[in-house]
């Protein structure tokens, strides 16, 4: 698949929460309609490099849109402007205790799980980055199946149907990453597609894994397989559902402004 196209996306389930008349409808109709337009094509070059979003929101929705390393947060009157890269936020360290936290295994993204110690088990490479590139492939190899967007299964139901979309994906790699202690969030929010459900220049729902280096929390996302620029979170999490409804009911009223692409494309070592 192509750089810049959403190859999974969200279950149905957690979509159609937002909508009124959800009973006619089904999971494609639900993540087209949670799609964000965009006001511009967005390059490559441009995702990878640095991006400046302005957003509004429509109807007086309002949403605590989390500081994170990658995704810097300024409110400016009725927009939040958004500036995404590989370090453009000031999120402050975890506590030990929050850290360990990130490590337990819950009914979602089950490290305890002997499939997934399995897979996770033949892991290479000597930095977190290395190790988190590895299991990204290794999730993507499992999870070959046709794409599922009607169910959220967990990581050991995932494993075994060896399909679904980008929760199913995210939770997988969450357990697998557990598994090599490598303390792991899973984060909710949109991520653009040049083409996608047939629709153009859309940010649609999407979920990836956030993991901890050491020194910050850096993004993996085993559903199109490279992080960059046009990820944007709306929510962090354990691979819960709980939250995860709330925060795509907004989708519909959210309003991209602008998307001012502040830098070339960046090496960044990675």
């Amino acid at each position: 698949m192509k750089p810049g196209y959403v190859v999974a996306t969200l279950g149905m389930g957690l979509l159609l929460c937002g909508f009124t008349d959800a009973s006619s409808m089904t999971a494609e109709d639900a993540i087209r309609a949670a799609s964000v337009a965009s006001p511009y094509r967005i390059p490559e070059s441009a995702a990878m490099g640095k991006i400046r979003y302005r957003i509004a929101t429509r109807d007086g929705v309002s949403w605590p849109w989390p500081e994170t390393g990658e995704q810097h947060v300024e409110h400016d009157g009725d927009t939040v402007v958004l500036t995404i890269c590989h370090d453009c936020g000031e999120e402050p360290p975890p506590s030990a205790a929050e850290l360990q936290h990130d490590l337990q295994p819950n009914r979602w993204a089950d490290n305890g799980d002997g499939n997934i110690r399995m897979l996770a088990s033949d892991v290479r490479g000597v930095t977190v980055d290395r190790r988190m590139r590895w299991l990204v492939g290794a999730v993507r190899l499992q999870m070959s199946g046709p794409i599922d967007f009607n169910r959220y299964l967990t990581s050991r139901e995932a494993f075994a149907a060896q399909t679904g979309d980008c929760t199913e994906l995210a939770l997988l790699l969450a357990a697998a990453a557990k598994a090599r202690h490598i303390p792991v969030r899973v984060v909710a929010g949109i991520a653009y597609a040049s083409r996608f459900m047939g629709q153009k220049r859309v940010f649609g729902p999407h979920m990836w894994v956030q993991a901890w280096n050491g020194s910050r929390w850096t993004s993996y996302d085993a559903g199109l397989g490279e992080f960059d620029s046009t990820h944007i979170v709306l929510v962090i999490g354990d691979g819960s559902p709980d939250k995860l409804g709330a925060a795509f009911a907004k989708l519909h009223a959210l309003r991209i402004v602008s998307a001012q692409g502040l830098l070339p494309a960046l090496a960044s070592g990675r």
